[in-house]
C-alpha cells in the first residue's frame, strides 16, 4: 500500500495499516503518540519524586543515620594548564601531554597525578549521593517486582509461550500491560534526564547508549502491538537489579557482611532470569513467529529479534564477567572496585590494577559490589561490555 506511514510499514506486516488493526480488533489502537506521552509524564513524575521526596525525606536521612560518608573531597588548587590536561581525558592523559604540562608547571610528573587524580575525585558523587541513587533503584525495582506479580504473572502467556506472539499485530493487548510498560518507559525517561542534568561520570556515553536501545525497544514494541512481549521482557530483566543495587546500599553504609549473600542472590537471580527465562520466554516465541508467518516478516520483526539475540549474547558476556567477579571475592580478600568510579577517580593511597577496557555494563552491575574502606588495595577485574 501506497498511502502507508513509515510507522506502519516498520511496525506492520506488508499491505496492514492500524485502520484495519482498529477495525478487527473492535477497539483504537494507542498510537505511539500516546505511549510516549504518558510515558513522559510518569518519567517526569517519577523525577519530582524521586528528587524532592524520596530521596530528602526518607534516603538522605537513613544515609546519615547509617554512617554513610556526605562530605565531598575537597578540589585541588586551580591551575588552567591541569584543567585544560584534565578535559582530554580526565586522570589519565597521554603520557606526552603529561610530561609537556609538569614541564610547564615546573612540577614533577607525579605532582601533576595526583592533581589529576584529586581533581577527578572531587567531581564524583559522594558516597551517600551513591547510596540515595542505589535506594531509588531499590525502590523502583522492587515495586516493578511487585506489581509485575500481580500485572504481569496472571497474564495466560506468562505459562503458555505460544500466547506471547500470538495474532501480533492483532493481538488483544490488557489496558494494564500497556500501563505497566508505560511506567517503565517512564523510569528510564528519568534515568536519562537524571544522567544527562548529573556531572559526567566515566561511563556517560555507555549509559546514553543502553538508554537508547531501551527506548528502541520500546518504539519498535508499541509500533507492532507487541506489548505483552515487552511486559514480560521487562518484569524478566529488572529482577536482578534489586539484590545488587541492595548490595551496594550495604557496602555504602558498611554493612559489608551482607555483602556476599547479596552477591549470591544477585547471582543466581540474574543466571536464572537472563539465561533461562529469557530465552525460553521470550526468544523463542518471536522466533516461532517466523514459521508461523512462513518468513514473511515485517521490518519490525527483524529489528527486534535482532536486538533480541544481541541482548541474549550480551547477557552470555556479561555471565562470564559475573563469575570472574564471583571468583575475586571467594577467592581473595580483594574487592571489585565500584562501577561508578573509575580508576581515576580513586584517592591518592587507592592503588589501582591497570586493565583493558572493553566493558559497558556489567561493570557496571557486577563491579558495584564491596566498595572497600580506602586505603586498601582494589583489585579491578577485566573488562566486559
Amino acid at each position: 500500500m501506497n498511502n502507508r506511514t513509515w510507522i506502519e510499514w516498520l511496525g506492520l506486516p506488508s499491505g496492514v495499516s492500524y485502520e484495519e488493526v482498529e477495525e478487527k480488533l473492535g477497539e483504537p489502537y494507542p498510537s505511539l503518540a500516546e505511549f510516549w506521552k504518558w510515558a513522559l509524564i510518569f518519567g517526569a513524575t517519577l523525577y519530582i519524586f524521586r528528587d524532592y521526596i524520596l530521596i530528602p525525606f526518607i534516603l538522605k536521612p537513613l544515609g546519615l543515620r547509617a554512617g554513610v560518608r556526605s562530605r565531598p573531597y575537597a578540589a585541588p588548587p586551580p591551575n588552567k594548564t591541569l584543567e585544560d590536561l584534565y578535559a582530554v581525558n580526565r586522570a589519565r592523559p597521554p603520557r606526552q601531554m603529561l610530561t609537556a604540562a609538569a614541564s610547564r608547571n615546573n612540577w614533577s610528573e607525579r605532582a601533576v597525578e595526583r592533581w589529576l587524580r584529586q581533581r577527578a575525585l572531587s567531581s564524583q558523587m559522594t558516597t551517600l549521593e551513591k547510596f540515595c541513587d542505589m535506594g531509588w533503584q531499590v525502590f523502583f525495582y522492587s515495586c516493578q517486582f511487585i506489581a509485575g506479580l500481580f500485572i504481569v504473572l496472571p497474564q495466560d502467556y506468562v505459562w503458555d509461550s505460544s500466547l506471547l506472539f500470538e495474532d501480533v499485530p492483532y493481538q488483544r493487548v490488557p489496558v494494564i500491560i500497556w500501563w505497566y510498560c508505560a511506567f517503565n518507559c517512564g523510569f528510564y525517561i528519568t534515568q536519562t534526564y537524571t544522567l544527562l542534568t548529573q556531572d559526567r561520570r566515566h561511563d556517560f556515553f555507555i549509559m546514553v547508549i543502553h538508554h537508547l536501545a531501551v527506548f528502541l525497544i520500546y518504539f519498535v514494541n508499541v509500533s507492532m502491538n507487541g506489548m505483552n512481549l515487552q511486559s514480560l521482557s521487562a518484569f524478566i530483566h529488572e529482577t536482578a537489579d534489586i539484590p545488587l543495587a541492595l548490595g551496594k546500599m550495604l557496602d555504602y553504609s558498611g554493612r559489608k557482611e551482607f555483602n556476599t549473600f547479596c552477591m549470591v542472590i544477585f547471582a543466581v537471580v540474574w543466571i536464572i532470569t537472563r539465561l533461562v527465562l529469557y530465552p525460553v520466554m521470550i526468544i523463542k516465541p518471536i522466533f516461532a513467529k517466523y514459521f508461523t508467518l512462513g518468513f514473511r516478516i515485517w521490518p519490525g520483526l527483524y529489528l527486534g529479534s535482532a536486538l533480541s539475540l544481541i541482548l541474549l549474547f550480551l547477557h552470555c558476556m556479561w555471565t562470564v564477567e559475573l563469575v570472574k567477579a564471583i571468583k575475586i571475592k571467594l577467592s581473595t580478600d580483594k574487592v571489585v572496585a565500584d562501577g561508578r568510579s573509575s580508576g581515576e577517580e580513586l584517592s591518592e593511597e587507592e592503588k589501582v590494577t591497570e586493565n583493558s577496557n572493553f566493558d559497558i555494563k556489567v561493570r557496571n552491575k557486577v563491579r558495584g559490589w564491596l566498595d572497600e574502606d580506602n586505603g586498601r588495595q582494589r583489585k579491578v577485574i577485566p573488562s566486559v561490555f
